[in-house]
């Protein structure tokens, strides 16, 4: 059994530059005057201190020495915007364009890419969320977009393999006499559910025989693209990305959470930072190494950033007007920083950036059509990036 054709409108321009994206996203806010956006007044930075770049003109804080001398191959979005100023709104806008409803689930962006870029022939799933953290759901899809999740990225993947009690003869002959009972139940009782649950399951046995499923297994990797990495859990999840995307996956999400510090910002912030700052210069070293930075659109989000003012409990709080994004990749004017917030921190000023216009850009450059459009079970048309247009302006 094959997964199911898609509709031709979806297909990729043959001018898409990406082939694939790594989506790193960092849950809880991460404090855009303590990292990249250090262009404001002093008092906005508090305990930061700012340190040049191997770009010109492309300063970074203190925290991210590692990343500093990787600064020509970011481009530094500072004046990114959401309508939403909570956690759970934030994140949910972030990852799907659209405002939290309570009639509807959307599908993430991940999801749209999975569907629209899925081909008949692919062996690995096109959606892969590494890592703790939300795992990427199919919102009004079914359930065959969603992300294929992996928690630990030492461990790989879990039941991946035939039972070695069950022998494959006798496997196959389950699998067959399965077949027959869900062509039967389908022609008498068969709904787009019971058809979704029959190709989410078609697809699960395909990937337990992929010749490609040992990308999950990271003792495969070369030894100097390992030694790139450190040992901690993010690291891990950059390198396990970067083998995917080599081997055809379109859409590698990668969770590092914990940003969210409105206590204590200066004695907890900075191992966080070192985390993200030692991880993401070797997952860029491991693509240019690779030759696979020019096809990969690394990008790093987070659903809003932090106040520019210090409180009495020494960290900072939600500010959803003026935050920061990474991209790298895929043809990114790198080395360069677009948009700018006012020199108090307080909202952004030049080439303000809404979530929905930064998810139409991936979309774009991946040669998806934002405004690709898919109607709910119910028939209600929802587009890929809400209302968002595609900020070709950010690529050369």
């Amino acid at each position: 059994m094959s997964l199911p054709f898609l509709n031709a409108a979806s297909i990729p321009a043959p001018t898409a530059k990406a082939k694939s994206v790594i989506y790193i996203f960092l849950a809880g806010g991460l404090s855009q005057y303590d990292s990249f956006n250090v262009e404001v007044d002093k008092t906005v930075l508090g305990k930061s201190t700012i340190i040049d770049s191997n770009a010109d003109g492309v300063r970074v804080s203190n925290y991210f020495p590692t990343l500093a001398n990787h600064m020509d191959k970011l481009l530094v979005l500072n004046s990114m915007q959401t309508n939403q100023g909570a956690h759970p709104a934030g994140i949910y806008k972030m990852l799907t364009s659209y405002n939290p409803r309570s009639s509807i689930t959307h599908p993430e962006l991940g999801s749209w890419v999975n569907k629209s870029l899925t081909r008949e022939q692919d062996s690995l799933p096109n959606f892969v969320s590494i890592g703790r953290g939300r795992a990427g759901t199919a919102g009004f899809f079914p359930g065959q977009w969603a992300a294929l999740p992996v928690q630990d990225p030492n461990l790989g993947i879990d039941f991946a393999e035939r039972n070695r009690a069950v022998e494959r003869e006798k496997f196959n002959k389950r699998i067959d006499i399965l077949d027959a009972m869900n062509k039967g139940f389908d022609q008498d009782y068969g709904t787009k559910d019971t058809r979704s649950y029959v190709d989410t399951y078609a697809s699960s046995l395909k990937f337990m025989n992929s010749k490609d499923i040992d990308a999950f297994d990271l003792k495969k990797e070369d030894a100097n693209i390992v030694s790139l990495y450190g040992k901690d859990e993010f690291s891990r999840s950059c390198l396990l990305a970067g083998r995917l995307v080599e081997r055809g996956v379109r859409f590698a999400k990668v969770n590092l959470g914990g940003w969210d510090y409105h206590n204590d910002l200066y004695s907890k912030y900075p191992a966080n930072a070192n985390r993200l700052d030692k991880g993401l210069s070797s997952l860029l070293t491991h693509l240019s190494q690779k030759g696979l930075l020019e096809s990969t659109l690394v990008v790093v989000s987070t659903e809003f950033g932090r106040k520019p003012e210090v409180n009495p409990n020494r960290g900072r709080d939600h500010h959803p007007d003026g935050f920061t994004c990474l991209m790298a990749g895929a043809g990114v004017k790198a080395g360069q920083i677009y948009g700018t917030t006012s020199s108090d921190g307080k909202h952004a000023e030049e080439n303000k950036l809404d979530v929905i216009d930064f998810n139409a850009t991936i979309a774009w450059r991946l040669g998806i059509d934002p405004a690709f459009e898919e109607n709910t079970p119910n028939g209600r048309p929802f587009k890929l990036a809400n209302r968002g247009e595609a900020r070709k302006e950010l690529f050369a």
